[in-house]
């Protein structure tokens, strides 16, 4: 981040804050996205060196009325989670889910309610819902049906729901198997996890490898510190994997200019999420977080200045602040947060299995 002049960050921070302001009609289908929306911001700004707590405080208690308790029919318990909106908050019908509950607890944990999170809320409600997201597989999918009877018949499950899970159940306080074995069976989602592998490295569905469940499967190793279940072969394929993601126009890669319509020269040093693909900004994030939960010699996997390059001159928007997917669109705010990301990855200043500032996640969740 040092390579970027304060000008420019002014103007991503103009940016960004555009979103906590009031949103032009095409937003309007990401009302339910609310939490995710605070979170791409909050996380964004923190990384910028924002003092998001001394500005956004104010807007904590709203935050918090998006947390809902319900009764599990099954269980006779409470379970809770957030909703991404007020507006799907409905009476006698669970409309939260995993997703909007972790985005919701990273938010709190960026503006420092560590002692909401850790003392006020009900963690263990929190713990139960979890559980009763996880299938016989030991995968999850991110939501119950409306009666909370059972998991939701209309959703997908893979690795993104199961780091989810996991997340949310480390920032509520487990730490060792004990913890995690109170809430969902992490024998199975073991097993499950390391059925994603892939024959070339990496992990995915259907056994096509991807930078983002990649990501997603270390991040979720690393919180349950099941590092040592990996197979240090499988490590090193993983490795050259996610090497090989980055794209070159320097070497055998450029070769592919005119056979591969899915190459562009404009990508060198950018990272793409599977072989045969263009670029995109965020892979550089799932990328590099998964080199660096692998290895400490992650820079020997890494063309940094590449890296910088592609982010600072290629995908970063100079004129209106952001970041891009690519080159080609306009800036938006998921973008923007993984772009910054990346950069702060860079700089080992991001705690990659939790998604938040280093420094957060020490004072707060260690």
């Amino acid at each position: 981040m040092q390579n970027m002049p304060d000008q420019i960050k002014k103007k991503h921070v103009k940016y960004i804050e555009r979103h906590l302001q009031l949103l032009p009609a095409k937003y309007e289908d990401n009302d339910v996205n609310k939490m995710a929306i605070l979170y791409y911001s909050f996380q964004s700004l923190s990384l910028l060196g924002e003092d998001i707590q001394g500005k956004y405080s104010k807007y904590i208690p709203w935050i918090k009325s998006h947390l809902i308790t319900k009764s599990a029919p099954k269980q006779n318990q409470r379970i809770s989670g957030f909703v991404g909106s007020l507006n799907v908050r409905v009476d006698g019908v669970i409309t939260f889910n995993l997703p909007n509950t972790l985005f919701a607890l990273l938010v709190l944990a960026l503006l420092k309610q560590h002692h909401y999170i850790c003392h006020e809320m009900d963690g263990e409600s929190i713990g139960r819902f979890v559980g009763l997201c996880q299938l016989p597989n030991g995968s999850f999918k991110s939501a119950l049906d409306l009666s909370g009877t059972s998991v939701s018949p209309v959703d997908g499950e893979d690795l993104r729901f199961c780091y989810i899970a996991v997340a949310l159940l480390y920032i509520i306080g487990c730490r060792s198997p004990a913890d995690y074995s109170k809430y969902i069976n992490v024998s199975k989602l073991l097993d499950y996890i390391k059925n994603q592998q892939c024959f070339d490295g990496a992990y995915g569905q259907y056994g096509e490898a991807h930078a983002g469940y990649t990501s997603c499967a270390l991040s979720t190793l690393a919180l349950l510190k099941a590092r040592e279940t990996i197979d240090e072969n499988f490590v090193e394929k993983t490795l050259t994997w996610l090497s090989h993601r980055q794209v070159s126009s320097s070497d055998i890669m450029r070769k592919q200019e005119e056979q591969n319509p899915f190459y562009d020269t404009d990508d060198h040093g950018g990272f793409q999420g599977r072989p045969n693909k263009f670029a995109d900004t965020c892979y550089a994030t799932w990328c590099l977080n998964s080199i660096q939960l692998l290895t400490k010699e992650w820079q020997g996997y890494v063309d940094q200045r590449s890296l910088e390059n592609y982010l600072l001159n290629v995908t970063q928007n100079q004129i209106i602040g952001g970041f891009s997917k690519n080159d080609a669109d306009d800036p938006d705010l998921y973008h923007t947060c993984l772009g910054i990301s990346a950069l702060i990855l860079l700089d080992e200043r991001l705690d990659g299995s939790l998604f938040l500032p280093a420094h957060i996640s020490k004072l707060f969740l260690k």
